[in-house]
């Protein structure tokens, strides 16, 4: 085995056990007994989920920020509107996930359409936009304009924040950092789907700031101890090892690529949940004895299904038409008019770069709470993407 890894995906939980494991086999005379094979990797499907939960503890969870007119949680109010009471206590990885990418969309048309008038008067709508079908050149430069524009930056943040208060645009402030905070994610997500490793490594480091502003600190202290192990620690061939293995691509098709750690949950859902038996059956060792069946039983199914035409065989469901809600709350960052500056303009609440709070923290070696209580629960409907 010292010729060996044996690469162990996991959460946070894992991780202690193998530590622990490690801890307790120090005083072994090998490399073998002493477990020095074993090489963790933190699963990113709850890499993602921390994320989200560090976007919810920022955005969402603070009550001062609720009654801001142009809060998240004000676009919650209009996104789901049956569900805000649930959003501000637990709303699960789900429903976080799916806010986070409703805004960024309903923002980001917002962005585009201003950038569109700001060079052409008579491109007042987007649709009017769209039918002078413009260059795919066109639509590169914007994008980077649009960036430079409206996506916050620490540096300009500060010195926006320094400024005297009759000179500052609270809201525009808002915006833009809530704009940066949720392209982050959102580039997570599609880094993970398309399998590009290279993305997903380099979101590392500011979501570290970000788990540590938050409270987050062991998902803060593991992130930086496998990022530095990665890029420092590990040898060459160890570290592309890893990389390569950080996810993979159950069904072969493009933009599948999946955690490896979301396998094993899924697994976890059709062993313990839907094939675990009922009655007298739902024990542990019928749950045992059964695991290995589990793809037999899925087969068995499909066979069925696809023999009798069944609809609805999956929990995979289709996606709603968010069109016209998009498009209404896209009309009330219009109406609110966010992105446009205006001096004195102020907000109730003033939202914290979180990035800048946590790499001040990690420098001073503080901790300012200890709310790191794991994150959200997992239901069948977070394994659908």
């Amino acid at each position: 085995m010292t010729e060996h890894v044996i690469l162990v995906h996991g959460d946070l939980l894992t991780k202690e056990r193998v530590d622990s494991v490690r801890n307790s086999r120090k005083i072994e005379h090998t490399p073998k007994n002493r477990l020095q094979y074993v090489v963790f990797l933190p699963g990113l499907f709850h890499y993602k989920m921390a994320c989200a939960d560090a976007l919810w503890r920022t955005y969402i969870h603070p009550k001062e920020g609720r009654e801001d007119e142009n809060s998240l949680y004000q676009h919650i109010g209009i996104l789901r509107p049956d569900e805000t009471g649930k959003m501000v206590s637990k709303p699960g990885f789900r429903r976080v996930h799916d806010v986070v990418h409703h805004d960024i969309w309903a923002s980001m048309l917002d962005c585009w359409r201003l950038e569109a008038e700001s060079r052409n008067t008579e491109w007042s709508t987007l649709e009017r936009f769209a039918a002078s079908k413009p260059v795919w050149e066109d639509i590169i430069n914007m994008s980077h304009v649009i960036m430079k524009k409206f996506i916050a930056t620490t540096q300009d943040l500060d010195a926006a924040r320094e400024r005297p208060p009759l000179q500052r645009d609270k809201r525009f402030e808002n915006q833009t950092l809530r704009n940066r905070d949720e392209l982050l994610y959102i580039d997570l997500c599609q880094a993970m789907n398309t399998g590009d490793i290279g993305r997903v490594e380099a979101s590392f480091l500011p979501w570290i700031h970000m788990f540590k502003a938050t409270g987050k600190h062991k998902y803060a202290s593991q992130m930086s101890r496998f990022l530095t192990n990665l890029q420092f620690n590990y040898p060459v061939a160890l570290s592309n090892i890893v990389r390569m293995n950080l996810l993979c691509n159950p069904t072969g098709k493009p933009f599948a690529f999946r955690a490896v750690d979301w396998v094993v949950e899924r697994n976890n859902l059709y062993t313990k949940v839907i094939f675990r038996g009922g009655g007298p059956n739902g024990t542990l060792d019928h749950i045992i004895k059964e695991s290995p069946l589990i793809e037999v039983y899925r087969n068995c199914h499909v066979t069925m299904e696809n023999a009798f035409h069944l609809q609805h065989r999956t929990i995979r469901h289709a996606a709603p038409d968010m069109t016209k809600t998009i498009q209404k709350l896209a009309a009330r960052i219009k109406q609110k008019n966010p992105h446009t500056k205006k001096e004195g303009r102020s907000a109730l609440h003033s939202i914290p770069d979180q990035i800048a709070v946590g790499m001040a923290l990690i420098q001073e070696q503080k901790v300012v709470s200890e709310e790191d209580a794991g994150t959200f629960e997992l239901d069948a409907d977070d394994f659908i993407d």
